[in-house]
């Protein structure tokens, strides 16, 4: 009598190692790059001292439009404080242009060691500071009245702890 259960057993391990294989192949190849936590780059207490108001900090959420886009607000009774940030194709989807759009307003480069930036103010004192270093990007929007710099001043401190 012959026995096909050793035989089947060998097969049956050999198809699985094959699948993990495959599906770790798969998965390593499509995985898309991770975005900075945007929540960790700034603490409300930078955010407050810049934009010259107590703000709060918020909790991360992921874009509509584009998943791999995160953003962290900052909120106080006096304006808002945005921080968006993407890596690889979707910096594009976070704003990142070179140069990018500043309607109604002074555009500036704002490059600095080891990144590409620009700062907006726009006629209603609305800035905007966007980055871009190696593949990641970062835009600081600040809609507070805040006093000119502030979203330069934060973004070049957000921009050091993005590795």
């Amino acid at each position: 009598m012959v026995d096909f259960r050793r035989p089947r057993s060998v097969a049956a391990v050999a198809g699985l190692v094959l699948a993990l294989a495959h599906a770790a192949a798969c998965g390593s190849a499509g995985s898309a790059a991770q975005a900075a936590p945007p929540c960790s780059l700034l603490t409300a207490a930078e955010v407050s001292a810049e934009a010259g108001s107590t703000f709060q900090q918020g909790t991360a959420f992921p874009s509509v439009s584009d998943q791999q886009v995160l953003g962290c607000p900052y909120g106080s009774p006096k304006g808002w404080v945005r921080v968006w940030t993407s890596r690889g194709s979707s910096g594009a989807s976070a704003g990142w242009q070179d140069p990018p759009a500043c309607p109604d307003g002074r555009l500036e480069r704002a490059d600095g060691a080891g990144y590409r930036a620009y700062a907006c103010t726009t006629g209603a004192n609305i800035q905007s500071m966007y980055v871009a270093k190696g593949d990641n990007y970062l835009e600081i929007t600040i809609g507070a009245g805040a006093p000119p710099g502030a979203a330069r001043a934060l973004g070049a401190l957000a921009v050091t702890r993005i590795s």
